[in-house]
């Protein structure tokens, strides 16, 4: 059994991929096992140039990934803040993961969101996900936020007034909801 996970960070948009996301995954899937297939690590080692300096294709790490997660008894797959993932790019990797959910029945699928990316999962997995919310309390929020502050580098930037602020008007701001995905067979794994 293995599992792996992204983050898709609104910051990175430029450079997330579907291609990216995937080999991250199959990365961490094979690191997770122990065993770096041989042929796995030859298309790793190609793509960074130590062979013939060609960056692998999806469909490559397609091949592998499917290959890879059949040779599991099961494999989890999270995908984090998949609504920042860049939405040019989000239909590939659907697409991408889709196909590789056909192909391996042994492959959990877990993805989070805000509440917007619902209807990309329903039109790529009809009848498949099991849709939760999942919200996060103003006092999840502000006990974040509170971390955070008590993490600045300047603390005496910071007047007491101020902080009050943040920590009475950010938890009113952020929309807590997010949605999850998961492929299984009878039940949502939380």
């Amino acid at each position: 059994m293995a599992v792996a996970c992204v983050y898709c960070d609104f910051h990175a948009h430029k450079s997330q991929s579907a291609t990216g996301v995937l080999a991250t995954l199959l990365k961490q899937l094979v690191a997770g096992v122990g065993s770096t297939q041989g042929e796995i690590k030859e298309a790793f080692e190609r793509g960074q140039g130590k062979l013939d300096g060609r960056k692998l294709r999806l469909t490559e790490i397609h091949t592998m990934l499917i290959k890879f997660v059949t040779s599991l008894q099961r494999a989890f797959i999270c995908i984090d803040a998949l609504d920042e993932f860049p939405t040019k790019h989000r239909p590939e990797l659907w697409d991408s993961l889709q196909h590789i959910s056909r192909e391996c029945p042994n492959i959990r699928l877990f993805a989070t969101g805000r509440p917007h990316i619902r209807e990309e999962v329903k039109k790529y997995f009809p009848g498949y996900p099991d849709l939760s919310p999942i919200r996060s309390t103003k006092q999840d929020v502000r006990e974040y936020v509170a971390m955070r502050l008590k993490k600045d580098p300047e603390p005496d930037a910071m007047d007491p007034e101020l902080e009050a602020d943040i920590l009475r008007i950010i938890p009113d701001k952020i929309s807590g909801a997010y949605v999850k995905y998961c492929r299984s067979e009878s039940k949502v794994i939380s």
